[in-house]
């Protein structure tokens, strides 16, 4: 299945929101990016300017466990399209993570789109149908770049595994949100790179 196709169907129906359209065409955007000369390196997919909305709470819902269990769904996303993005400048890994990431994404764009509205009502309440992928992330202080994260990780390093590291348990975002997975899985299964929150203050 095309993703850009899904993406656009879904974009057209009455019911798409912002936050969801933009969710549903992070596949589609690794997909159609321009060439790397023609666009900032560090710039996530789908990532728009600014839109001025004021979270009424910041940070993370440590004392709401449903509430943390989507952000930090939310987080693991947001980390793999950074790096899947960044893998698109190298082009020894560029078209296996951009198949990778589409069927990954294919498989889990209903539960990012639930993550996704649940997240937006709890940061921007009455304006949460205007909220934007980037307004969640800079409401929960996530770094709009994958270098920070990577640590001793080399891009390359992360790239090559990223493909065979995107199916596993850790990006199973519905087994996770559903509670049939561990949301912490075993060391041996860390998988890709994800960026950690710059802070981890209770939501206010």
């Amino acid at each position: 299945m095309n993703p850009c196709r899904v993406a656009a169907d879904r974009e057209r129906t009455p019911a798409a929101r912002p936050a969801l359209r933009l969710g549903a065409t992070l596949a589609c955007l690794l997909c159609a990016l321009p060439p790397p000369a023609a666009r900032a390196a560090d710039t996530p997919p789908g990532v728009a300017p600014a839109a001025g909305l004021t979270p009424e709470r910041t940070g993370y819902a440590v004392d709401q466990p449903e509430m943390l269990l989507r952000q930090r769904l939310f987080g693991r996303a947001h980390g793999l399209s950074l790096l899947a993005a960044a893998c698109l400048d190298l082009p020894a890994y560029a078209t296996a993570v951009r198949d990778a990431y589409a069927t990954w994404h294919a498989q889990q764009s209903k539960t990012i789109e639930i993550i996704v509205q649940d997240l937006a009502v709890h940061y921007f309440g009455a304006r949460a149908n205007e909220a934007q992928w980037f307004d969640l992330s800079r409401a929960m202080n996530l770094p709009d770049s994958i270098q920070p994260a990577l640590g001793e990780v080399g891009l390359h390093a992360a790239c090559a595994s990223l493909p065979e590291a995107i199916p596993r348990q850790r990006y199973a975002l519905d087994k996770l949100l559903a509670g049939s997975a561990d949301v912490d899985p075993a060391p041996a299964d860390t998988g890709a790179v994800t960026p950690a929150p710059t802070s981890r203050k209770p939501a206010e």
